[in-house]
Parts: structure tokens; sequence; C-alpha cells
């Protein structure tokens, strides 16, 4: 993605983490941001003035705070869209509108801009289109929350907030369509990322079995309605995940725990029948064995199944790659690292920019703004206090 420039006025999660992908691959990310910056640099916790939810995805981008609320603001924002390949923001239908950055307003002077647009709910229904939207109601909305959580309890959201994170990769896949149909037809486009549909089709079978047999999901914690065994379960230590995918796993788990061979239990549609009389089986002999045990013996067998490890457990592991950089605050953090690994992924990091780091520097360097230039648009109101 070298070369490709990306001028960025999401904030908080979905957006940001989107762009942050792109940054990755090398691409150059500004982030404008409002005098008082993105929210998420005063979410908590925050260390030594530095949040630590905002250095989990904003690495490797720029800063440069504008006002957009005024019309010398403005103008520097329209000037930084014509350097830019892809566009992303996250107002409110009808925002970018109101301060000249709307599509219809940009593409004639810019046929070949990729603009990328999230919205909570999409901007077609009128009843829907103003409403905001954070993961917490995108998941609520959304359906997934209705069946998380043990029978009975009160609805659940996912540990993760899911719809942003999907969303922020739907924003990375749109900007990379976009320029491969702009490379094709020398066309950019508009891309909307509506994330009560991301989240919506995240429900993927629950959406096609209400659909075709109008059941609908309910409660049931950890276990699969269609696969059994596929749940976590007790060990002497801790808990254990296994997943039975298919008559074969089960066959090679049942010999590995020496489970007898029930006849009913061969079949997964019979393991379903008969889910109690399974889950009791295991539970029987994996409570007797650690799971560091249970871990070894079935995954040498070839039974998908892992330990229910917490954070530190996840960074510790060898299958995960965190990010590396110096923070001029910090000292060496380490983030996740990306979720891709190509030719062209960034070898090195740079920590996630101070607000307004380089609002000079880009207005100088990129749109070739002199001193008095700068000096009329700190005048004018242009970045704010943070001008």
């Amino acid at each position: 993605m070298q070369g490709v420039r990306v001028v960025d006025f999401s904030r908080v999660l979905a957006g940001p983490w989107g762009t942050q992908h792109l940054a990755d691959q090398g691409a150059t990310v500004i982030k404008v941001e409002p005098p008082g910056g993105d929210e998420t640099r005063c979410f908590a916790p925050v260390v030594d003035g530095v949040s630590t939810y905002f250095l989990s995805c904003n690495r490797d981008k720029q800063s440069v705070v504008l006002d957009l609320r005024t019309d010398a603001g403005r103008a520097v924002a329209r000037e930084l869209v014509a350097t830019a390949d892809v566009l992303v923001h996250n107002w409110r239908p009808g925002i970018a509108e109101r301060i000249g950055l709307g599509w219809e307003q940009l593409r004639e002077d810019h046929p070949r801009l990729v603009y990328v647009h999230v919205s909570a709910f999409g901007s077609d229904d009128p009843e829907w289109r103003e409403r905001a939207g954070y993961d917490l109601v995108l998941q609520a909305m959304g359906g997934a929350m209705s069946f998380g959580g043990l029978p009975g309890s009160a609805p659940m959201r996912a540990g993760t907030p899911i719809a942003d994170l999907v969303t922020g990769l739907l924003v990375t896949q749109g900007a990379l369509q976009g320029l491969l149909h702009r490379e094709r037809t020398g066309e950019g486009q508009r891309i909307e990322v509506n994330m009560m549909q991301a989240q919506a089709a995240c429900l993927v079978y629950h959406f096609s079995r209400y659909t075709v047999t109008n059941e609908v999901e309910t409660q049931r914690g950890n276990a699969h309605r269609g696969l059994v065994p596929y749940d976590v379960f007790p060990c002497s230590d801790g808990h254990l995940a296994l997943a039975c995918g298919n008559d074969g796993i089960w066959d090679r788990l049942r010999t590995a725990l020496g489970l007898p061979d029930e006849p009913t239990w061969r079949t997964n549609a019979g393991r379903v029948a008969d889910r109690a009389g399974v889950d009791a089986a295991l539970v029987a002999v994996l409570t007797g064995w650690s799971v560091d045990d249970a871990e070894r013996k079935l995954s040498d067998a070839g039974v998908p199944c892992g330990r229910v490890r917490d954070v530190a457990g996840v960074v510790a592991h060898p299958s995960v790659e965190a990010a590396t950089f110096e923070h001029p605050v910090l000292g060496e953090v380490r983030v996740a690292g990306p979720v891709l690994r190509t030719a062209s992924t960034r070898a090195a990091h740079d920590p996630p920019p101070a607000l307004g780091a380089d609002t000079a520097r880009v207005l100088t360097e990129d749109l070739g703004y002199g001193v008095e230039r700068l000096a009329w648009l700190r005048e004018a109101g242009a970045f704010g206090s943070a001008g």
C-alpha cells in the first residue's frame, strides 16, 4: 500500500481500526482530529496522560488538528482531501454535506477518490439514518446479545467489541475494493459501511436458520446448537474448549478419553439428541485431568481443543505477534500486531501521534503552506485552541 494516501476523519474504534490496517500495510494515514482530539484519547485507563485504548488503533498515523466548525478549517480539509486516494469518515448522514465534504460535493473535482462512509444504520431509511450508535447498541440491536449468556441470564454482549471490529475490517475491505475498482476503471466511488448490516451479517447461520425454519436462537452459554460436543468443559485446574466438528473427530476424542462406543453417539445427530449424556461423560473424565494433560492428549489425537486463556496468556502465545514501538512518554509499548502479514507489511512501527503533532509539517510539506498562511489560519480558528 506504499504510495496510497488516506485522509481519515473517523473517531473512536471502527474507522480508526480499519485505517490502522491500511497503515500496517504501508499506506500514509493522515488522522484529522477536532481541537479536543479523538475522544478515545481520554478513555480509561490513562497512563501518564496516554490512553491505552487510543494506543490500540492509531499507530503509524499522522495527526492534523482542524476545527471543521470554521470556514478556514473546512477549506484546509478540502485541500487535504484533494491529495487523498481514500477518505474515511464516520459522521452521521448529512453532516459531511453540511461541511462541504459530502461525496456529491467532492466527486466532480476528485473523480478518483475512494470515499468510505461508516454509519450506524445506513443512509437510506429516514427513521434510522440520524441515529447514532456505539458497539454496545449495535450488538443489542443486531441480535447478538439476545442469545449471549447462560439460559435465563440478562442479555450479554461479547467481551470484545465485535460490531466495531467487524465494521473496521469492512472499512479496510471497502477501501481496497474501491482502489481495485479505480485501478481497473479509473473511477472512484462512495462506499458505505453500515454497522447494523455488519452486525446482522455476523449472525450468519442464526439468520438463515430463522428465515428457513422460523426458529430463533436462544441463550445456551458456550454450547453450539447444532454440534455436540462443542463447548467449554471443566478440568481439575481450569477449563478446556472442545470443538467436535464431525464424526471423525468424535471417534478420535472418544478413543483418547476412553469413552464407551455408544451407537447413538456415533453421529452428530445422535449426540445432539443426547447432549446431556455426552456432556456428562466428558465431564466425568476431564474433571480428573489437568488442563495441560487434557489439551496435550487430545491435541495429539487430532482433536481441536484449547485452554481458556486470559489476556496475559494470549499475549504470551507463540502464534500471537505484537507490534512494538518506542513511545515518547511510555517508552517501549507492545500492542496487538497487524492482522495480516504480507510482503509489504511494515517491519517497524511508529507510536500513535500526539494530538496535532503533524499539523504544521503536513500543511507545509504536503500543501505548500508558508509561515504567513499558517499564521492566518491560526488566527482564523482553523486549528482551534490546539493550533
